[in-house]
């Protein structure tokens, strides 16, 4: 199985290996302003944005959660130099309230209702009240589907996301389905394929759980997100209400 660099950032294709690698700048910019004493990148694959993090941030901890065993070895390789970085593959072993900023990127359009919602409120125990998270998908309806399916026939033809029904469904804004799943670890179920995902359910499932700030669209952020190829929700986890005092 190749590398989460090769299939990504290291891709042999130039365009999706500058998108990839644009991706994770953006990811940094829509965290800005920000000084943070903790930051946890939360399914942070082979560590690429956790080791950018470091560097920006190099006075910060870090913690680079990631649950698939093959990624976080990834991780370790590639985060072996940095001192204040580590990487956990279990969320139990993440103080609630830990951290101040959270990343969260290429993780959500791989997870079924279920799991999305388990991972919203891990990132809200995570979080310290007025932390901050970022939360990047990428974005598989619209112009932009059409592109990355035409992309996709070509690379890998016959495969779910890369035939022309799902593709031609997914252009016209209906996401395909059902998904074809798997499991990325022991009983941690997943959806190889970005097709079939609906960025705009996850701006709700968003809204509902933090107080939402800002979304911005990858590679240009000044064009509609309807152009985008990736998209970016930066929230906030609210400050818990207080209780009136007991009568």
């Amino acid at each position: 199985m190749d590398s989460y660099a090769r299939l990504t950032r290291n891709d042999p294709n130039p365009l999706k290996r500058w998108l990839q690698r644009r991706r994770l700048d953006d990811a940094l910019r829509a965290a800005e302003p920000a000084e943070p004493l903790c930051i946890v990148d939360y399914g942070g694959g082979d560590g690429a944005l956790t080791a950018m993090a470091a560097e920006r941030w190099p006075d910060a901890e870090l913690i680079c959660f990631e649950p698939a065993p093959q990624l976080a070895a990834e991780a370790r390789a590639l985060l072996a130099g940095v001192e204040q970085a580590e990487v956990l593959e279990a969320t139990a072993e993440i103080a609630d309230g830990c951290a101040d900023l959270v990343f969260c990127t290429e993780v959500f359009e791989h997870l079924p209702e279920a799991q999305t919602q388990a991972a919203l409120a891990e990132i809200a125990r995570i979080l310290m009240p007025g932390g901050r998270v970022v939360i990047g998908v990428p974005v598989e309806i619209g112009p932009p589907a059409l592109l990355k399916g035409l992309f996709r026939m070509v690379r890998r033809p016959g495969a779910f996301d890369a035939r022309p029904g799902p593709v031609l469904s997914a252009a016209l804004g209906r996401p395909p389905g059902p998904r074809p799943q798997a499991e990325i670890a022991p009983g941690l179920p997943y959806f190889p394929h970005h097709a079939g995902f609906d960025h705009r359910a996850l701006y709700g499932a968003i809204a509902a759980r933090f107080g939402l700030e800002a979304v911005s669209g990858s590679p240009f952020s000044r064009l509609p997100l309807s152009l985008a190829s990736e998209v970016y929700f930066t929230a906030m986890k609210l400050e818990a209400p207080e209780l009136p005092d007991a009568a």
